[in-house]
């Protein structure tokens, strides 16, 4: 459901003329109305020449009406605890006039060529120009140094401007800094970014598997990491930034940015970035309460390059996406044509663009359309493939290399391995491709804009189905459209199959992503690492400063979350005490205190396998099997060899029944995967062929080389453990990390 400039009223769907104003000043200001949800429309024979809107039935929750208006009807849910005072409406219909239009004339062929040229108008590269800071960049690189700073600015604005000049004045003046990120990949771009800017003798990097310099006045690293440096109370950097901190509200990773801020030294500055955060004053009063002082928050709601969103036709001209236009729009019963659409682009100057699907296949299906094609450059091309490429022969062997560079069309997404990801991304940044076929992984916070977005669906696939796009993720989309020094202006193009496409899009066009809320939760390694360096009352103090209590929105809520925290915390000290993690007077073990090197999200797993000797019997590759059956991602579609993992899943029913109990649920592990993990990784370590592993498995290469690497995390966790499972994790590692791993 979309929120659009209300509090109250929320719709996904049109609505019919006149109704918007109305239920803005008829309904929307009393007080006793929750909510107001318009449905679908449908036509009526009923004839008026305004707005009438009639009682229908009081239902459980609210009531019920009927909004008749030019020869539609739309059905109108309100939200209530007091549908008795809304009766009055049986008797007394509400009308309103509505100044009804005429149905607007289809415009000619050559009127639609006018209104695309017309759309079009502008484009093409600016004048060359010296960089020249925008007075909010300025603003926040001079308030950093004196408190905490948000920062929210469109994509493409130079946030990263901001961070890349403090961390330089803060390294000048001897001091310390972290540059984090959510995800490894842009972590390790920044990485590469500072060591240019910087010198490399300056920059070093930590993201689970990679640990390059620890020493080094600026650490690049993903936000878990600063998190679990933060836990051991000695890392006090001067400067902390945390980059695309929209994900503050992540499900599965938001806890990590809350316990960052939490638990960051006062002396710390930290620097939030991002594009798509609407609450930032929200966020801001919260950080205050937790902090002690109010962050500064620097809004830019200009965009460098300028964004026109338009769609087109089904005789492919291209209009701006207006609501008097999309009368100009007509249902194609023919499926996206890769190859038609790519066309009309390079005829209209729009290229490079970026095409997002939405799932990996449609992505290869689409680039595999070029495959006989041929485009300029093909040897700059080539030559940019070669050095993405030279440590990782595998890639010279991908079916989609040719379309990639003769044809300079490619396939991005989550399924290809990271070098193949790394020479795509240079040979946009270079402006040597025209077109790159992309799920949303790209849009993600990678630094690669184009010229023009294409979106021919507003549909997204995830592990739960087919769903519509969020505000975010179109934002994230669309906020790739328009590159800072070539183009004048970004273009955002809908090829819907849909009117319903069109609708959405014109509904987030101007709106708000959707706020940051908590996804604060309580877990095993967090108390372990609270209660080894405070007392009970003050990790029941930590806690209580998350977010989630500061959003709950009346003291009734507010006091019920927290009965709800400080029982679950109750809950799980419990368990750990059982597990003898804890003692009767609440202090670590001997055990306890080891286990505070495995940071893992089914940690307490990986430690009981530990603690209750279980890996004795393993080989390395079998002690990394086991550890793979851990980690989150794509398990293979084959299981290509039976592991023994009997012992690992009785364990997981075992702590799984103690939880139960307890009436509390922690551990995202699916036994019906494990075994395959567990098989391909194992057979990895052992030393089997990339390329059989690949086939006989059934895996695509960038998910079994993710599995691998976050099998190599856990491993690496292991081998800081005083215990003799440390050289076996060790060993395991090192046969483990091999190409095209690294």
């Amino acid at each position: 459901m979309r929120y659009r400039g209300s509090s109250k009223i929320k719709f996904e769907h049109s609505m019919v003329p006149g109704l918007l104003e109305f239920l803005e000043t008829e309904f929307e200001p009393l007080e006793y109305i929750e909510a107001i949800i318009p449905g679908r429309i449908s036509r009526t024979d009923k004839a008026g020449n305004g707005l009438r809107v009639n009682f229908k039935y009081p239902v459980k929750g609210g009531a019920k009406f009927l909004a008749y208006s030019s020869g539609a009807v739309q059905e109108v849910f309100v939200v209530t605890s007091r549908p008795d005072k809304l009766a009055a409406y049986r008797e007394k219909a509400k009308t309103r006039p509505v100044k009804l239009r005429e149905k607007p004339r289809k415009p000619s062929r050559p009127q639609l060529e006018t209104m695309t040229t017309d759309f079009l108008r502008g484009l093409g590269e600016p004048a060359p120009s010296a960089l020249v800071p925008s007075p909010f960049q300025e603003e926040a690189l001079e308030l950093v140094t004196q408190g905490d700073v948000i920062v929210t600015a469109p994509t493409g604005s130079g946030k990263t401007w901001i961070a890349e000049r403090a961390i330089e004045k803060h390294l000048w003046h001897g001091k310390s800094c972290w540059y984090t990120t959510p995800l490894k990949a842009l972590s390790n771009q920044k990485y590469e970014n500072f060591q240019r800017l910087l010198g490399s003798d300056k920059v070093g990097l930590l993201t689970g598997e990679r640990k390059e310099k620890p020493a080094s006045p600026l650490i690049v690293a993903t936000t878990e990491v600063f998190r679990n440096a933060l836990y051991s109370g000695e890392e006090k950097p001067w400067l902390a930034v945390l980059d695309e901190a929209h994900y503050l509200g992540d499900e599965q990773r938001g806890t990590t940015w809350e316990e960052i801020i939490i638990l960051a030294h006062s002396e710390t500055r930290l620097l939030l970035l991002s594009a798509t955060i609407s609450n930032a004053d929200e966020i801001a009063d919260w950080m205050e309460e937790v902090r002690g002082s109010r962050p500064f928050i620097v809004r830019e709601g200009v965009r460098p390059v300028p964004l026109r969103s338009g769609f087109l036709t089904q005789r492919r001209f291209i209009l701006p996406l207006a609501g008097d236009n999309v009368d100009s729009w007509r249902k194609s019963a023919r499926e996206f044509d890769p190859v038609r659409a790519v066309e009309t682009l390079e005829q209209r100057d729009l290229l490079p663009a970026i095409i997002f699907l939405p799932s990996r296949r449609d992505c290869d299906h689409a680039a595999t359309r070029f495959a006989e094609g041929s485009w300029k450059e093909s040897v700059e091309r080539l030559q940019i493939f070669a050095e993405a490429v030279k440590d990782n022969p595998y890639l010279w062997t991908n079916p989609l290399r040719g379309p990639l560079v003769e044809a300079g069309v490619a396939s991005h997404h989550a399924g290809h391995l990271t070098g193949w990801k790394v020479a795509v991304e240079r040979m946009l940044a270079g402006g040597k491709l025209r077109v790159v076929f992309a799920t949303t992984t790209l849009a993600a916070g990678l630094d690669v804009p184009a010229r023009t977005v294409l979106l021919p669906t507003l549909i997204a696939r995830d592990g739960f189905g087919s769903r519509a796009l969020t505000t975010l993720e179109y934002h994230q989309m669309t906020g790739r459209a328009g590159r800072r020094g070539k183009d004048k202006i970004g273009f955002v193009v809908l090829d819907p199959r849909n009117e319903r496409d069109l609708m959405l899009a014109l509904s987030f066009q101007d709106a708000e992503p959707e706020p940051i809320k908590s996804a604060f939760k309580v877990n095993y390694h967090q108390i372990l690492n609270l209660l080894s360096r405070f007392d009970l009352n003050k990790t029941r103090e930590i806690l209580s400063k998350s977010l989630l209590l500061h959003q709950q929105s009346s003291r009734r809520e507010l006091k019920s979350m927290k009965i709800m925290l400080s029982e679950e915390l109750r809950k799980r000290i419990e368990i750990l005490q059982r597990l003898r993690y804890l003692n009767k007077d609440l202090e670590l073990t001997k055990f306890g205190l080891r286990s505070l090197v495995v940071r893992h999200e089914n940690s307490l797993i990986a430690t009981e396998v530990i603690r209750r000797k279980m890996y004795e019997p393993l080989s390395p590759a079998g002690l990394a099997g086991w550890a793979a059956a851990l980690v989150s991602g794509r398990s293979p579609r084959r299981v290509i060899e039976s592991v023994e993992i009997k012992p690992l899943l009785k364990l997981v029913a075992e702590l799984e029944r103690l939880e139960r109990w307890k009436r509390i649920s922690t551990f995202q592990f699916i036994p019906e995967e494990a075994g395959g993990k567990a098989a391909v990784v194992k057979q990895w370590v052992e030393g089997k062929a990339w390329e059989d592993l690949i086939r006989q498995a059934d895996i695509q290469e960038g998910d079994l080389q993710w599995l691998l690497l976050q099998t190599a995390e856990v491993l690496h966790q292991l081998e800081d453990l005083p215990l003799p499972v440390a050289d076996r994790a060790r060993e395991a590692r090192q046969k483990l990390l091999r190409t095209p791993i690294t």
